[in-house]
């Protein structure tokens, strides 16, 4: 009685164990993921788009105001210059100048640069927001189908859960502590059906005095197979 109930208590676990492994395996919630991956991609690229525009801004402002130092400077020397009697004062004041003329426009350059570079991010940005509703109705259609087929296959592990429990209360304790350790040692199949010599959990073969020995045996206990130690049922 405890052999069949057993075999019959294994097969209600292995296909409540091989729903649950497919469960994230099928092919709409697959989709579902790849959506929800889509949507943080886009909301990673709009964050990258946005952080790059704000540096450059602030490369920007860093720009003007270095920009700003320079011609300050400058029109100071310029001022002073005039006033200036002395050629070699006079050379040393227009180099002076004419270092921050370049560096002036050297600023300037990277400034029409950066200016360009924020138009170009601005314009990506705004194209890229365009996708917004795109993006995330896919992946809210994708994710309701998702869980609807999910939610299919959570009421068949539910009725089977179901009648797992009622094979598992027509069984003794020590019985189901036996299978549950078992379950746990052999990766969720503690219980199988010989074969002719064959166990069906090793495949491996037996000799014929193997299995009469397992008939012969009286304690009432239901068998291990002498090669993998699963319960076995005759």
């Amino acid at each position: 009685m405890n052999a069949e109930a057993l075999l019959e208590l294994q097969l209600v676990d292995t296909a409540i164990d091989q729903l649950r492994y497919r469960m994230g395996r099928l092919p709409e919630v697959i989709a579902a993921d790849a959506a929800d991956a889509a949507v943080v991609a886009w909301k990673q690229r709009s964050a990258m788009l946005h952080a790059t525009i704000v540096e450059l801004e602030a490369a920007i402002a860093v720009s003007e105001k270095e920009s700003a130092a320079i011609s300050v400077k400058r029109d100071r020397l310029d001022k002073q210059l005039k006033t200036v009697i002395s050629p070699r004062e006079a050379e040393a004041l227009m180099h002076e100048i004419a270092t921050l003329s370049a560096q002036r426009s050297v600023l300037d350059d990277g400034e029409l640069e950066a200016m360009e570079a924020v138009a170009a991010g601005e314009a990506e940005l705004s194209a890229h927001h365009d996708g917004h509703d795109d993006v995330h109705d896919d992946a809210a259609a994708a994710r309701a189908l998702g869980d609807q087929v999910v939610a299919v296959a959570m009421a068949e592990v539910q009725q089977l859960s179901e009648q797992r429990d009622t094979l598992r209360a027509k069984l003794e304790h020590s019985v189901l502590e036996r299978y549950d350790g078992m379950r746990a040692q052999f990766n969720g199949v503690a219980v199988a059906k010989l074969s002719g010599l064959q166990c069906g959990g090793c495949h491996l073969d037996m000799s014929r005095g193997e299995i009469d020995g397992l008939k012969r045996d009286q304690s009432g206990d239901v068998p291990e197979c002498p090669n993998c130690g699963r319960l076995l049922v005759l």
